[in-house]
């Protein structure tokens, strides 16, 4: 199946519905999550996922919202093909492709249980290549660079960010960390999800 083919699975309408979902439903169920479990959850002593485990209140909804968040994610990178233009830019998409598998994973394999470190770490790790790629594919595509310095600044910025942080005399944990890793995807999800419905 070549790219012509995969991006004719998921049409521009809905894949640029699907880019401007995935994150609102994430944060959403998140947000939820955090506001039951408020009476122990804390951004500097705890990772998002803890949100998750057996222990906590409630634990479906954050697993759930992660699943439901990385089923549209999905779609999403399926329909995004069609916006790339080199072989590095297929690879791109296919890394964040990967990356909402793992997503869906992350809710299956909730904290606690043995392939949740492996399939949470998997997911920044590839979205963040994939997002890098995605964006020196745009850079290579002269008419529109500024969506290639976009991705690769957002990227940089976020790293830069939970770098400093981790320069603070303080335990900051994951939670933190993990939101700011975070905004990449949302940015990228939300920007191109909007180039996809409008264009």
């Amino acid at each position: 199946m070549d790219v012509m083919d995969i991006e004719d699975l998921v049409p521009e309408e809905i894949g640029g519905i699907c880019g401007i979902a995935a994150p609102i439903v994430a944060y959403i169920f998140i947000g939820i999550a955090i506001l039951i479990n408020r009476s122990w959850f804390r951004w500097a002593n705890h990772a998002l996922s803890d949100l998750g485990a057996a222990d906590a209140s409630y634990s479906n909804i954050f697993n759930i919202g992660l699943v439901l968040a990385g089923i549209i994610g999905f779609l999403f990178a399926m329909a995004i093909f069609r916006l790339i233009e080199t072989r590095v830019g297929v690879a791109g998409v296919s890394f964040v492709t990967a990356s909402m598998i793992l997503l869906i994973l992350v809710g299956i394999f909730p904290a606690g249980t043995w392939p949740h470190l492996y399939v949470a770490v998997g997911f920044y790790a590839l979205s963040i290549i994939g997002i890098a790629l995605i964006g020196i594919d745009q850079m290579v595509d002269l008419s529109e660079p500024m969506w290639g310095v976009f991705l690769i600044s957002s990227i940089v910025f976020s790293l830069a960010t939970v770098l400093l942080l981790y320069r603070i005399p303080y335990d900051i944990g994951y939670a933190i960390p993990e939101f700011i890793g975070s905004i990449p995807i949302m940015q990228l999800s939300l920007v191109w999800g909007t180039r996809l419905y409008f264009e």
